[in-house]
């Protein structure tokens, strides 16, 4: 099958035919991918703040059809129309079985072992899988906890942004959060992920959601499509915390870091009310190191880390295909090009220049 495939950080990705086991092992699915959305995590990769082993097939939220599983599994099966999310889990962990799988401590458990054939390989050489997913390829083998099966009247270029952009954004808002009616919040960053914090954050009620971002083309879609009340341009104002606290008696209830740039957190802080919290959605690298004041910390102020919304897979995927068929997730406005694989460093590109708000590749 053909993959996208990176493998040195800084170069471009390349288009190569690599290999997939002919026996699946017994907890394993064999998936067509449909489709796979660009996200700033797989830029990490490129870009060397997160550092994995390399060659390295990037993509960790897709969408396709199971046209294979193996012996033990029996409640998947081929002609499934499935979300892949990088929320894979063992399921018999002590995280797993309290209900976090996110926060799963046994991942290797779905992982194959180091004495079997790899899931993806070139020339007898191991290709690494991001996430467990490797979703730029048109084929993707994964540990049966890696898919969730959706109805299939679901459009599967849209349910591929299920498994990262709307779980986490919405469930950040909605499930880590618990964002409630009449709070104040504010969006840093209004990317595939921001823009799902605005949409639940405005779905729980919130009376005020304020969208930071430079981008007037993502502004305009968080206040027409994604539920914010407000948006501030940060490159024309010169103090967006103190416009944030006049617009909000005071500072946010709640402030959600959706970019991943570790000075962003003062920013945050200092928009946040008294006994308010930061949430940090973004990912910030390996190496990353953020450092506030202590004195926001006495006015009872948090910051918290955030991972995937808190997905629960197999019960909040399907919940959000049933908001989206029953016209109370907006998708549509959220998917910006869809383009080929070999188009794949044009998104890139895209994303880095922070054009649109998702960029699918469609198989």
């Amino acid at each position: 099958m053909r993959a996208a495939v990176l493998h040195s950080p800084n170069e471009p990705l390349t288009i190569e035919q690599i290999d997939t086991p002919a026996v699946l092992e017994p907890h394993e699915v064999r998936v067509a991918t449909a489709a796979v959305g660009i996200c700033h995590s797989d830029l990490h990769v490129v870009d060397g703040r997160v550092a994995r082993p390399m060659p390295i097939v990037l993509g960790h939220e897709a969408s396709g059809i199971v046209t294979e599983v193996g012996s033990a599994v029996d409640d998947v099966v081929p002609g499934d129309h499935v979300v892949a999310c990088f929320v894979v889990f063992c399921g018999e962990c002590r995280m797993c079985l309290s209900g976090r799988p996110a926060m799963c401590q046994n991942r290797e458990a779905t992982m194959r072992a180091s004495d079997v054939e790899p899931r993806l390989s070139q020339g007898g050489r191991e290709v690494h899988q991001w996430t467990n997913i490797a979703g730029f390829a048109e084929e993707m083998v994964l540990h049966r906890n890696a898919v969730t099966v959706i109805d299939d009247r679901m459009p599967l270029d849209l349910a591929a942004m299920l498994g990262c952009a709307v779980a986490t954004g919405v469930g950040s808002a909605r499930k880590v959060a618990a964002v409630a009616p009449g709070d104040h919040v504010v969006v840093i960053g209004a990317g595939g992920v921001g823009l799902n914090v605005c949409q639940g954050a405005a779905a729980a009620g919130a009376a005020t959601v304020i969208a930071l971002d430079r981008s007037d083309e993502r502004l305009a879609l968080a206040a027409e499509r994604f539920g914010a009340t407000h948006v501030v341009n940060t490159a024309a104002v010169a103090d967006p915390a103190a416009l944030i606290r006049e617009l909000t008696d005071g500072g946010a209830d709640h402030v959600f870091e959706a970019v991943g740039i570790p000075a962003l957190i003062g920013l945050a802080l200092d928009a946040t009310a008294r006994g308010g919290s930061v949430w940090a959605v973004g990912v910030f690298g390996d190496t990353a190191e953020i450092a506030f004041p202590a004195g926001q910390l006495h006015s009872g102020k948090g910051v918290h880390g955030v991972r995937a919304g808190s997905l629960e897979p197999q019960r909040d995927l399907p919940a959000l295909v049933e908001d989206y068929l029953a016209g109370r997730l907006e998708l549509e406005a959220l998917a910006g090009r869809r383009i080929r694989l070999d188009e794949i460093n044009d998104g890139i590109a895209d994303l880095v220049a922070g054009v649109g708000a998702r960029t699918l590749v469609v198989f």
